[in-house]
């Protein structure tokens, strides 16, 4: 068999025992530049409006003909502000992305608006609210969510008699979905709470259906140390797990497998970061460099899984980032990690990079 049915057959596989997990998720693992990715209510909390654009670049470490040296590739592009003219209380955002990887192309997006409500004093009046310090601030948050997968026309025309390939799967599709979010500011202190796939959902996909789309929940804080002159430390945590929900798959004629028990307790992982930050004083030029850490506390195969230094720059309202990901797991020896760049530009001087 060529080696293209063979990687056909592992990606049709692989799809078909995830059930195409959390496209979303995709876009929140890109988090660190856009704390909008992961939760809505950030949209707004700044009095500022943002335009973001991320690219992803993977590498398989798989060279050959066969694959035509193709490598995983994911872009984003996001905005974000808060209103006004009556309606400073409001904030909106959106994001739109693109992810091919191999034979299999998502895309889709989301439009967001957010409530946000001043735990501090001042006026409540004027342009933007001025006046209203938001440095103590509770917002919340709905997202409208779709997402879209397809397969290259290859896939399914390759040749190979794989019965995982021969059980008429559909090749494209496009599903929607709801995502709340809270965002909670206390000075220094910051924290959100995520839960996404609010609708129950399910696909039918691989000539099969598939389970229940879980809950997804996100956890998100972390602490900004003032240490002067414009410097800044802030360590995080990030913690994301599954809330599965009952599936009556199994007893609609399929009794060789528990869909709700193969799923219990999968896909938590927990982040850490620390971040340091600095505006230059005297100048309209500042940077960050930062050093993430992940690791999988799935049952029965908590591990480590990648490490990720990452920094960037602030040229007066353009924003500059890169991020190398070095995998820890045992089979990222065989690629050669990732990158990704991130170019962005805000409407006013943000106080925190990348938030």
């Amino acid at each position: 068999m060529k080696i293209k049915h063979i990687l056909v057959a592992l990606t049709m596989v692989l799809l078909s025992q995830t059930g195409l997990k959390a496209q979303e998720e995709i876009v929140y693992n890109q988090y660190y530049y856009n704390y909008y990715l992961v939760n809505p209510a950030v949209a707004g909390a700044e009095r500022c409006t943002h335009f973001m654009w991320t690219g992803f670049l993977g590498w398989t470490g798989m060279d050959g003909e066969d694959n035509k040296g193709e490598t995983p590739r994911f872009t984003t592009l996001s905005f974000r502000t808060r209103l006004r003219g009556g309606l400073e209380r409001l904030g909106i955002g959106a994001y739109a992305y693109v992810d091919k990887n191999g034979y299999s192309l998502r895309r889709g997006g989301q439009v967001s608006l957010g409530y946000h409500i001043p735990l501090s004093g001042g006026s409540t009046r004027g342009y933007m609210m001025k006046q209203r310090d938001i440095t103590r601030q509770l917002s919340f948050a709905l997202a409208c969510v779709v997402n879209g997968y397809g397969f290259d026309g290859k896939l399914f025309n390759s040749g190979s008699t794989d019965m995982v390939l021969a059980n008429g799967g559909e090749d494209k599709g496009y599903y929607f979905n709801a995502t709340f979010g809270t965002y909670f500011l206390f000075d220094n202190f910051f924290a959100g709470l995520t839960i996404a796939n609010l609708i129950p959902t399910k696909l039918e996909q691989l000539g099969k259906t598939e389970p229940i789309r879980p809950i997804n929940p996100f956890i998100f804080l972390g602490y900004d140390f003032q240490l002067g002159d414009g410097m800044q430390f802030e360590p995080g945590a990030m913690f994301k797990f599954n809330i599965d929900r009952d599936d009556d798959t199994t007893s609609s004629g399929d009794t060789s497998t528990d869909n709700t028990n193969t799923t219990k307790g999968a896909q938590r992982q927990l982040d850490f970061h620390l971040k340091f930050m600095q505006d230059v004083p005297g100048k309209d030029f500042g940077y960050w460099v930062e050093l993430l850490y992940r690791h999988s506390l799935d049952e029965g195969n908590s591990q480590a899984l990648c490490l990720r230094p990452m920094g960037g720059i602030r040229i007066k309202r353009f924003n500059i980032g890169y991020t190398y990901g070095l995998g820890l797991t045992t089979i990222n020896k065989h690629n050669k990690g990732d990158h990704e760049l991130m170019l962005s530009y805000s409407f006013c001087k943000t106080q925190h990079f990348c938030r």
